[in-house]
């Protein structure tokens, strides 16, 4: 299954989500040219779309991939270095998974 415009699917209780997960296929792709709005829980209903088995707890997602809060402490050079340091983790965990 290919399914275009694929941010439509960013609402896990879309009407379009629950219509497509009741088809029967052995492999999905999503394609999109929209960026995400830097929420968590729009990446995790694609990618529960796509891997269910994987990616079934969005509240084990959002404790896996939401950086911790920067202490306010920090100097804001550091705090954006540290902040780019935890996006790039995130990324080479998400480039790890396989189905």
């Amino acid at each position: 299954m290919v399914v275009d415009e694929g941010h439509r699917l960013k609402n896990r209780e879309c009407k379009l989500i629950k219509e497509l997960a009741q088809l029967q296929t052995g492999n999905k792709l999503l394609l999109t040219g929209t960026p995400l709005q830097n929420s968590l829980e729009e990446l995790w209903s694609m990618l529960n779309f796509l891997m269910k088995e994987i990616f079934n707890d969005v509240r084990v997602f959002k404790i896996w991939f939401n950086p911790k809060d920067i202490d306010e402490g920090m100097d804001h050079e550091k705090a954006r270095i540290l902040r780019q340091e935890r996006e790039g983790k995130v990324l080479n965990i998400l480039h790890q998974v396989r189905y």
